[in-house]
C-alpha cells in the first residue's frame, strides 16, 4: 500500500496541475457518466491517484462551481484507496440534476462511478 492511501490528506502530488496532465487522461477516451458526475481516467504507474476537476462557467457562479469542488475533493480524500492507481477528471454532468445535487445524492454518483470504472 503507498503512503498516500494511508491517511485522508490530499496533498500536490495527489493533483492533476498541467494542461499536459489532463490532456493524457482525455485521449485515452475513458469515461463513465450518470445524472450528476461524468469521470475520466487513465491508469498511472505512481502507485496512487490523482485528481483533476473541470467546472465550466455554465455550471454556476463561483459559489456553485467551487462548492462542486469542495464535494469531489472530499470524496476522492475519503475514497481515495477505491480509486487505485489512476488519474481521474472528474465533471459536473450536463443534466440539471448535477448542479441541484446534495452531498449524500453527489458520494452515491460518485462510488457508483467508481465501483463501474474498476
Amino acid at each position: 500500500m503507498h503512503a498516500y492511501l494511508a491517511d485522508n490528506k490530499l496533498r500536490k502530488d495527489e493533483k492533476l496541475l498541467k494542461r499536459a496532465q489532463f490532456d493524457a487522461v482525455f485521449a485515452t477516451r475513458n469515461s463513465a457518466g450518470n445524472k450528476r458526475l461524468v469521470i475520466h481516467w487513465l491508469d498511472n504507474d505512481l502507485g496512487h491517484p490523482r485528481l483533476g476537476l473541470v467546472v465550466g462557467t455554465r455550471y454556476g457562479n463561483a459559489v456553485r462551481r467551487n462548492r462542486f469542488k469542495r464535494r469531489i475533493r472530499e470524496l476522492f480524500r475519503n475514497h481515495k484507496h477505491e480509486v487505485g492507481a489512476r488519474d481521474l477528471v472528474v465533471l459536473p454532468a450536463k443534466h440539471p440534476e448535477a448542479g441541484d445535487s446534495t452531498f449524500d445524492e453527489m458520494r452515491d454518483a460518485f462510488l457508483k462511478l467508481l465501483r463501474r470504472i474498476k
